[in-house]
């Protein structure tokens, strides 16, 4: 038998080994099969899943949806010539389960296994071996879990995961500073600040190491960026520190002998001068050459005047 894919983060959809193509649920079917599966060691009462998924509805119309949507179900993925019971197992009582003995792969689980282990370990401590399986399984986070569904356990369980997601990005930035390695540090830093912006701390983080890394206006303009957001988003400024950080960059020694990284800030800053002052250049040429129209309309005006 082949294993059967789930993929629950991004909107759901399965495959089965060796297939092509996607199986998609429908919008009912999809939320009792998310249920079994966020719960894949225990069985449910058909009462509790009526109840739970289809709670404005009457006791024996919430019944009769739970037993369409599990009879959609089970021809879904369960189709002829599969045995009854290989995903979905019903107890004597006529309780309800995903069978977490079937062969099949879902990639919450994997991604909350790897992630749960890694997390344990102090990021100056960790081995290179976990650093990168944890870095492989966070690709599986192609979008926030169960997009789209907005029930209450589903949208817990949602911001469960993100936090999961983020702390590891954190956790990732902290250990590849840990190591030295700046650019990646500030590769997840960065990426952190895209999915969680109002994060000062991470701001924070971010200018030092760039600050480190030789690369100071970069750093300076990191404030601005963590400035405009804060305002933007909350109307407030940034936290002293913050601010103090930003001075300490801004006020920093530049007598050092330049590093490749301070060589490359250096540029950037010449860069930008020469910019501004070819923009003030052009500024000047387009004033003089009003200048010489009006003056020459005036002549033109004295002479229209004269004759």
């Amino acid at each position: 038998m082949s294993t059967l894919h789930i993929y629950l983060f991004g909107s759901m959809h399965l495959l089965k080994e060796g297939d092509s193509s996607d199986i998609r649920l429908p919008r009912g079917v999809q939320e009792l099969f998310a249920y079994l599966l966020l719960e894949p060691h225990r069985t449910h009462s058909r009462e509790v899943l009526a109840g739970r998924l289809w709670d404005d509805f009457s006791q024996d119309r919430a019944r009769y949806c739970l037993n369409t949507a599990l009879w959609r179900l089970r021809r879904i993925i369960e189709p002829e010539g599969l045995p009854r019971g290989t995903y979905l197992t019903t107890t004597p009582d006529g309780e309800i389960g995903f069978n977490s003995n079937s062969d099949y792969w879902l990639d919450i689980e994997d991604f909350k296994k790897v992630v749960d282990h890694v997390l344990d370990s102090p990021p100056d401590r960790i081995r290179t071996q976990d650093l990168i399986e944890m870095e492989n399984h966070l690709s599986l986070y192609t979008g926030d879990l169960l997009e789209g569904m907005y029930i209450d356990w589903i949208l817990r369980e949602r911001e469960h995961v993100r936090m999961m997601y983020l702390n590891s990005l954190a956790y990732l930035m902290s250990c590849y500073k840990s190591r030295g390695e700046y650019g990646k540090s500030l590769t997840y830093g960065l990426k952190l600040l895209e999915f969680d912006p109002l994060r000062e701390e991470i701001h924070r983080e971010v200018m030092r190491l760039y600050q480190v890394n030789g690369q100071r206006a970069l750093a300076l303009r990191q404030f601005e960026a963590c400035q405009k957001i804060l305002l933007d988003e909350l109307g407030v400024s940034p936290m002293e520190e913050t601010r103090a950080l930003y001075q300490a960059i801004l006020m920093e020694n530049d007598s050092r002998p330049a590093t490749p990284g301070r060589r490359d800030h250096q540029r950037l800053d010449l860069e930008n001068s020469l910019k501004t002052l070819n923009d003030v250049l052009q500024s000047f040429l387009d004033l003089q050459g009003q200048l010489r129209q009006t003056i020459q309309q005036l002549r033109d005006e004295m002479q229209d005047e004269d004759g």
